[in-house]
């Protein structure tokens, strides 16, 4: 291992620095020489084009698969690393790691080889730019940095449930497609949670020091909430233009377990408090005091929940937006906005228990049981309520003036009963190939992937629609609160 001579990153032999970018490799002898000799090894199989890229362990080329008539990337270890054992378990590792995620923002791994004393995978190509060329751009827009973080966070969730971690998020490792989806790159130093002691022990440690997590600087294991301090990280570089902790690298590590980082106020006037609350929480050097979970750190980035109490701050964003709230029917006037969940609830409770106590009044029997409650008021439950029954008791009954059968309260408590019923709802979730708005009964809910979409029982029509792309619509008969999961492959072309 040797240290990048601009910013002390440790990178391996023969590789190139994680952060500063890739070494210059116009006339390269050996990258020419490797081009080659993979060229010969997949002859009749791929076609190598050009060169892409070279990370912190690997040299990227684009291919074109001869077979399938697509573009892929292929990922090659360079030969003097594959005399390492394990490092090329480490990168084989990476490609069984990726394999198991299936994921609109993680990049599907195709085939991973070992031949002709090569190691390398062969992943889909994605073309578009990294975020870390993105930002030699300058800073983003709030809303874009909003879209971002919101979407590599739900990549990173998935890896998370499945007890992968990725240990290098960084802007390198984020690509945008040219349709403005994110992906995650380069599980290259990922591993599985319950495995963590068969590559790297307890004290190595792996990552870059600018996106370090403070349990990871000191060399500890980690779990997804690393990536999540990582990922908050890149929401300051993005939102500023600059890092929280800059300087070599042990300087580095030393700020990520000793100093709070900056608040992005200070760089970035306009910054939404809930934006600023999100990152300050994912940036706690306490893992425990970050969010529990990629998915909570999603909505709190997306404008979806506050930082501190999960409270809905500002508009809410269309991944959780109810469709009732577009839709005025009577079905609907008892639900409300998943900010006002709880109020909602008390309103709904009231109305029963107002329909109720109505009921109880015009029932035939009713003065009998107000002298019984009158006789027992020594009980102190009762005693509040005696004054209240004892005047209709005294004064004539004006439920004597209308017969039984039509005052009977049955059917108000039927209607009640049928009210609330109707507030239940399915949650929705939508994924397109590639992104695309999602319509429900023609109202606009968002870009795809959706997700907790609120679906009233019934039947609803769905419509995903992309420009250059055909739509798709279909009819769904919801019927119950379960999960209502649907994914759209969309073809080329105008119109239906």
């Amino acid at each position: 291992m040797s240290d990048c001579a601009k910013c002390h990153t440790p990178i391996p032999v023969g590789g190139n620095c994680s952060h500063c970018g890739p070494l210059a490799v116009e006339n390269d002898p050996d990258l020419d020489e490797l081009k080659v000799r993979l060229a010969r090894t997949l002859e009749g199989r791929y076609e190598i084009t050009r060169f892409l890229g070279r990370g912190g362990m690997a040299v990227v080329f684009l291919a074109e698969d001869l077979v399938l008539e697509r573009q892929v990337a292929i990922k090659v270890l360079p030969p003097d690393m594959t005399r390492d054992a394990q490092l090329v378990a480490r990168f084989q590792q990476e490609a069984k790691t990726a394999a198991k995620l299936d994921h609109p923002n993680i990049i599907p791994i195709y085939r991973v080889e070992s031949e002709g004393g090569l190691v390398y995978i062969v992943m889909k190509y994605v073309p578009g730019q990294s975020l870390e060329e993105l930002l030699a751009k300058g800073p983003l827009t709030i809303s874009r940095v909003r879209h971002v973080l919101r979407e590599a966070a739900l990549a990173l969730g998935h890896a998370h449930r499945r007890r992968i971690v990725h240990r290098d998020v960084k802007p390198a490792n984020i690509m945008l497609d040219e349709d403005g989806r994110v992906v995650l790159t380069d599980f290259g130093i990922s591993k599985a949670v319950q495995d963590t002691a068969q590559l790297t022990g307890t004290g190595t440690i792996i990552g870059t020091p600018h996106y370090m997590a403070p349990e990871q600087a000191r060399g500890q294991e980690v779990d997804g909430r690393a990536d999540q301090y990582a990922l908050a990280i890149v929401g300051h570089r993005v939102l500023t233009g600059k890092l929280p902790f800059d300087g070599p690298a042990h300087s580095i590590l030393y700020q990520q377990v000793f100093e709070p980082a900056p608040t992005v106020l200070n760089r970035r006037p306009d910054t939404p408090a809930d934006l600023r609350l999100a990152l300050e929480r994912a940036l706690s050097k306490d893992s425990s005091a970050r969010f529990k979970t990629m998915e909570d750190f999603a909505s709190a980035v997306s404008g979806e929940r506050s930082a501190g109490s999960g409270a809905r701050t500002g508009p809410t964003t269309v991944v959780s937006e109810p469709v009732g709230q577009q839709q005025a029917s009577p079905q609907t006037k008892l639900h409300q906005p998943a900010g006002n969940h709880g109020a909602g609830v008390l309103v709904a409770l009231a109305t029963i228990a107002v329909v109720a106590v109505g009921a109880w009044f015009v029932l035939p029997g009713f003065q009998a049981i107000t002298e019984r409650s009158a006789a027992s008021r020594t009980a102190p439950a009762r005693a509040i309520a005696a004054p209240a029954v004892s005047k209709p008791a005294a004064a004539p009954r004006p439920v004597q003036r209308t017969p039984a059968a039509p005052v009977s309260p049955y059917p108000q408590k039927k209607r009640a009963i049928a009210k609330v019923k109707a507030v239940q709802y399915a949650l929705l979730k939508v994924d397109s190939d590639p992104r695309a708005m999602l319509y429900v009964d023609g109202v606009r809910v968002g870009l795809t992937p959706i997700s907790n979409h609120r679906l009233s029982l019934g039947t609803r029509r769905l419509r995903v629609e992309q420009k250059g792309y055909r739509s798709v619509t279909e009819t769904l008969v919801v019927k119950s609160t379960g999960p209502v999961n649907r994914r759209y492959k969309l073809r080329r072309g105008q119109g239906r």
